[in-house]
């Protein structure tokens, strides 16, 4: 299946979709993102980077837009490049994803965008899923109107993955990308890299490109001789 396009072009990659997500302590998160399938949900999603959030509002608009409803992303780590203008006419999509929220909380042009958009989505019946790195609570600066309104939505803090769901994790990260993991070289790289997630699938991305240039399955000494390497 070919990669889904959102309204900003962003492409959804196969493994960030709902089967793909290892939940570890985050069950509820993922059981109330699922729902968005059956009834409209606004929910807000919290945690340190690398718990999975940018997966979860990923696998959201996957499912959704394979189901024919229309869905927008929104990295708001590169809202430098944008303006707010951008969402005119977002209010008429079934699902709005918007990561990294914290980025333009202070900036008016934003924050008020985002709140015309906010009660428009509610009032269409439609889905919202934010995602930010501290829970709504928190912040002490932005539009007051807007803040009530993130302080209001159904919140998860989503935890970090112990060693068995980073390993599960990756494992079918690999598999996605038809590669073979095995067990012995995963607790390897746990051992010798940092456990953050994202620095774990950047190197499993890095190994992938590398023993298919060298034809070469993943074995500890393999991936020994990689990372010793500059």
């Amino acid at each position: 299946m070919a990669p889904l396009q959102l309204t900003l072009g962003i492409s959804l990659g196969p493994e960030l979709d709902l089967p793909g997500f290892v939940p570890g302590a985050n069950a509820g998160a993922l059981a109330a993102v699922e729902a968005l399938a059956h009834q409209p949900q606004f929910i807000y999603l919290w945690g340190e980077p690398g718990t999975g959030k940018t997966h979860l509002l990923h696998a959201a608009c996957r499912a959704a837009a394979e189901d024919g409803r229309r869905v927008g992303l929104l990295p708001l780590s590169r809202a430098d490049d944008w303006r707010p203008e951008m969402l005119e006419g977002w209010d008429g999509l079934d699902l709005v994803a918007i990561d990294d929220i914290d980025r333009v909380l202070g900036n008016p042009e934003w924050e008020q965008r985002l709140f015309l958009l906010y009660n428009a989505l509610r009032d269409a019946g439609a889905s919202l899923v934010i995602a930010a790195d501290r829970p709504p609570a928190s912040f002490t600066r932005g539009l007051p109107d807007l803040l009530s309104r993130l302080a209001g939505m159904l919140v998860f803090q989503l935890r970090p993955l112990d060693d068995d769901g980073r390993l599960q994790a990756l494992a079918g990260r690999a598999r996605s990308r038809g590669m073979e993991l095995p067990e012995e070289v995963g607790r390897y790289l746990l051992t010798r890299v940092s456990r953050n997630m994202h620095d774990l699938i950047a190197l499993l991305d890095r190994l992938d490109r590398v023993s298919l240039a060298r034809q070469r399955r993943l074995t500890i000494p393999f991936v020994r001789e990689l990372l010793e390497s500059p």
